[in-house]
């Protein structure tokens, strides 16, 4: 992985980034496997320890106020947070009006403009394409999990 800016977060900011992403999972009141394995990989990219993960984990469960959370968090973590935020509402294929919302409303706090947060969107866009195009070229077909258990039916 390269390195990025969470590396040099402290502790209650990595925390804080990764409670941003649990709310963003949240926000259309559903949360589906993809975001799942987002947040997974963003505990195990802010290095939070496993009983914590634990604790955390449990907030997949119940909604979360962006408020209480971004108290004491610098405006660094809140912009990471902000940019992997977005990444966590891509996963599922579509952004739902809920978390469009919340994006604008998190980018509000970190004095951040809706042309900013189209920026993102176009970088998560790309991000997907440059994804894609590596599966292509190197001829990586990914079955869909629903795809195959209709199969085994």
């Amino acid at each position: 992985m390269l390195p990025d800016a969470i590396d040099f977060l402290e502790n209650d900011d990595r925390e804080g980034y990764v409670r941003i992403l649990i709310a963003m999972a949240g926000a259309d009141g559903t949360l589906v496997r993809e975001e799942t394995a987002a947040i997974e990989a963003a505990m195990g990219r802010a290095l939070i320890p496993p009983g914590k993960r634990d604790m955390l984990r449990q907030e997949l469960k119940i909604k979360l106020d962006i408020e209480n959370i971004i108290e004491g968090m610098s405006d660094v973590a809140i912009r990471l947070a902000l940019r992997d935020a977005t990444i966590v509402g891509a996963c599922d294929g579509e952004f739902q009006e809920e978390e469009v919302q919340f994006l604008l409303n998190l980018a509000k706090y970190c004095d951040l403009e809706e042309k900013d947060l189209n920026r993102i969107f176009k970088w998560v866009d790309e991000g997907w394409t440059w994804l894609q195009e590596s599966r292509e070229w190197l001829n990586l077909i990914i079955e869909d999990e629903s795809e195959k258990y209709e199969d085994e039916l």
